[in-house]
């Protein structure tokens, strides 16, 4: 009788396997959270590409001069992802009023300086994230805008 109130006090207080049925626990939490963390991760690695395809587009526009189809081609070739100049680029005039490119048809800004010719240049890229996150919302197209003033 001993012999089986000990081994059934024993096998109570064992705690061989504990720490892998703890690890089979955490395992699917886990997974989730480092998917979550590549897709966050792929979200801003491509957001900064998108942007720097935006910039290339306008400092060729700043270094050539208006050229539609050249600012395109600049956007489309700055980065191994897909990233289209869409909408097209546009040379408007305008002014700088709060950080804000104001289109005018004035020679002169409110503000009393000389209106400009402004490049307006967009890239946006299709986005898809590593899993259909219910909880969480991702952008199904990353865009960014850059903005020069050539004259």
């Amino acid at each position: 009788m001993f012999r089986s109130h000990s081994r059934q006090q024993s096998i109570l207080t064992a705690r061989t396997g504990a720490a892998g049925v703890e690890f089979a626990l955490l395992l699917p939490v886990l997974t989730l959270m480092l998917m979550g963390t590549f897709d966050y991760g792929a979200l801003a690695y491509q957001t900064m590409q998108v942007a720097a395809a935006a910039h290339a587009g306008a400092d060729y526009a700043l270094r050539n001069g208006w050229n539609q189809t050249g600012v395109q081609t600049a956007v489309a070739g700055a980065t191994s992802l897909t990233v289209s100049a869409n909408p097209a680029p546009a040379l408007s005039k305008g002014c700088i009023s709060n950080n804000a490119l104001v289109v005018t048809a004035n020679s002169t800004c409110p503000s009393g300086g000389a209106s400009g010719s402004y490049v307006v240049v967009n890239a946006q890229s299709p986005f898809s994230p590593l899993l259909a996150w219910s909880g969480l919302s991702f952008p199904s197209t990353i865009t960014a805008q850059a903005v020069v003033r050539i004259q």
